[in-house]
């Protein structure tokens, strides 16, 4: 694949919008003025913007032969349908693969197939203690993605054998008001008034604010390669307890330490690996992130814009 040199957007189609990453790429998106579509099952888009085209479908039923007289420039696909135990995040995992390929075997059919940005996580690495860890590690999934993982392997599979313009994007810890920092930090902090640390707090762990991960999307779609895996944070990796620190810091709250096996118990297996997974995330794609300003360029002013 031949890379993109400032590849201008003009039409997008985001699969996810509605979602707490999708979201945030839609506004980007908007911001940038660029034609956005979006695919909208049950929950309604943020944006009620003029900009903003819904097509009523879901991700395993939908036909994409519908896209085809205006076809979009780039896909995004940040969608999942998920599970809240083992059991049907396997159940699930499997539809998701099976609307993947039904996705990749469409793109197939079109002599210029628009690009498909997907998104994955960094769980896919595994832990790896104080190794750096680029996109060249081969996955070892842990966590949620030891389910999540198979619906992935249809879009790396296209990735891998260049039929397809692909770019995976994993990334790292997403800072924001909604998703898993609202359902283990502030939900915690308003009901504890304590700053939560899991297990010793020893773990590494990288972060990247929603928008910045919506808007570092939009820039891998305009100037990356297509067949690229890109990690995405925005700081060195600091460990739970220097995070929590932080947050401590700026709301003067104390630091409670939380015992893994009461995650275990309370939800299951999955959260407590994800909360301890350690990974010092890194790339090989310097130079693309070089032409890139981010909105919150340090981690003091990211968790201080989440938590005002």
């Amino acid at each position: 694949m031949d890379q993109l040199k400032n590849n201008r957007i003009r039409k997008a189609f985001v699969l996810g919008a509605s979602g707490y990453l999708g979201s945030h790429l839609v506004d980007e998106l908007i911001k940038r003025g660029i034609n956005t579509s979006v695919l909208v099952h049950k929950s309604p888009i943020k944006e009620q913007n003029q900009q903003v085209k819904a097509v009523r479908g879901s991700l395993d039923e939908f036909d994409w032969k519908r896209l085809e007289n205006d076809l979009p420039d780039i896909i995004f696909h940040s969608a999942r349908m998920s599970g809240n135990n083992k059991k049907t995040r396997s159940k699930q995992a499997i539809r998701n693969a099976e609307s993947n390929q039904r996705l990749i075997k469409w793109l197939k059919t079109l002599a210029t197939p628009p690009l498909l940005v997907y998104v994955s996580g960094t769980l896919v690495y595994g832990s790896h203690g104080n190794a750096q860890v680029d996109e060249s590690v081969k996955p070892d999934p842990i966590s949620f993605q030891r389910e999540y993982f198979k619906a992935e392997k249809p879009i790396l599979n296209s990735q891998n054998s260049g039929e397809l313009p692909v770019v995976i994007v994993r990334p790292s810890w997403i800072l924001g008001q909604g998703s898993w920092f609202k359902a283990f930090y502030l939900d915690y902090m308003k009901r504890k008034a304590k700053v939560p640390l899991y297990g010793k707090g020893e773990n590494f762990m990288a972060f990247i604010h929603a928008s910045d991960c919506a808007a570092m999307m939009v820039h891998a779609a305009t100037y990356g390669t297509p067949g690229s895996i890109l990690n995405l944070y925005s700081y060195p990796a600091i460990t739970q307890h220097e995070f929590a620190s932080i947050i401590s810091m700026q709301t003067r709250l104390p630091i409670q330490k939380i015992p893994l096996s009461w995650l275990r118990f309370r939800f299951d297996k999955a959260v407590s690996e994800a909360l301890s997974f350690n990974l010092k995330l890194s790339t090989n794609h310097q130079e693309l992130w070089e032409k890139y300003q981010p909105y919150y360029p340090t981690i003091e002013t990211c968790i201080g814009k989440v938590l005002n």
